[in-house]
């Protein structure tokens, strides 16, 4: 794609939720470390709306690369080479929507505690870990869209 030419609308949707995305993950790591000492019901209310963003900026991103006329057909019509990678992407999706409502969903029904079941350290390595899951996916699908366009589409990791 020349760099002068207007990017597709569905091409356009795509960066406008990744951004999102990007956003959204960039609150949702500043909630996780910033104190919970001593204040843990406030750092996990503050942690559980950061997770309900990511959850509502994931289903925009799902929407957006799936739907008809969305970024995976325009790919697949454009480059068919690369349906093989718009599947593992795809496959990503669910798993990784499923983790989202995990995490809102014990984040909203669990005890954060200093010590117990579920600990500030134990609840940060797992929303960490789920953060390296969109992460990487995001990173597969930029360069996924390199492949296609030779644009990027934004977005720092």
């Amino acid at each position: 794609m020349d760099p002068n030419d207007e990017l597709t609308p569905a091409l356009e949707a795509a960066k406008r939720r990744r951004a999102t995305l990007h956003d959204t993950i960039v609150h949702l790591e500043e909630s996780i470390s910033s104190p919970a000492a001593g204040r843990i019901p406030e750092w996990t209310a503050q942690v559980l709306k950061e997770m309900t963003g990511v959850r509502d900026a994931w289903e925009q991103h799902v929407i957006v690369t799936e739907k008809p006329g969305g970024l995976y057909e325009e790919i697949t019509d454009r480059s068919p080479r690369l349906v093989g990678n718009i599947r593992r992407l795809q496959g990503e999706h669910p798993s990784i929507g499923d983790g989202v409502e995990a995490m809102v969903t014990r984040l909203g029904s669990t005890e954060i505690t200093e010590d117990g079941v579920w600990t500030v350290d134990t609840a940060r390595d797992d929303l960490q870990r789920f953060i390296g899951l969109v992460v990487k996916h995001r990173q597969r699908g930029a360069d996924l869209v390199w492949e296609a366009y030779n644009v990027d589409i934004g977005g720092t990791e």
